[in-house]
């Protein structure tokens, strides 16, 4: 990839984020003070203790909230070209480095629509 995948996000404090894919598929983000204020945790196990070795939710103020499980062109509207699962943050210089996983799915796929006969029983 010579020219990484760049994408821009304007929160509602008028903080600009951007978002580079780079060349392991993993996502760089960056923003000029967007990260002055700003707020991350870590996974909880079933006992109430916190895995604090894993950063899983990154919220600066004024958003965008990004969390681990979900897709970020989700968050990052016409952004399809980041059409990854985040996994996890780890806290760079400049931001985060979104650690994410590529979203596998079956463009040919239409099993979803199979259960026509029991939605709203119309045929």
């Amino acid at each position: 990839m010579s020219n990484p995948s760049k994408v821009k996000y304007e929160n509602r404090y008028g903080n600009v984020f951007t978002f580079t894919k780079q060349e392991d598929g993993n996502v760089l983000w960056e923003g000029e003070g967007g990260f002055e204020f700003h707020r991350f945790g870590w996974p909880s196990n079933p006992n109430v203790t916190t895995n604090d070795n894993i950063i899983d939710m990154v919220d600066p103020s004024g958003g965008p909230y990004i969390k681990a499980g979900q897709m970020l062109s989700h968050i990052l509207y016409d952004a399809d070209e980041l059409n990854v699962i985040v996994e996890s943050f780890e806290r760079v210089e400049t931001g985060y480095l979104i650690k994410t996983r590529p979203h596998e799915y079956d463009p040919n796929d239409m099993s979803h629509l199979a259960d026509r006969d029991i939605i709203g029983g119309i045929i």
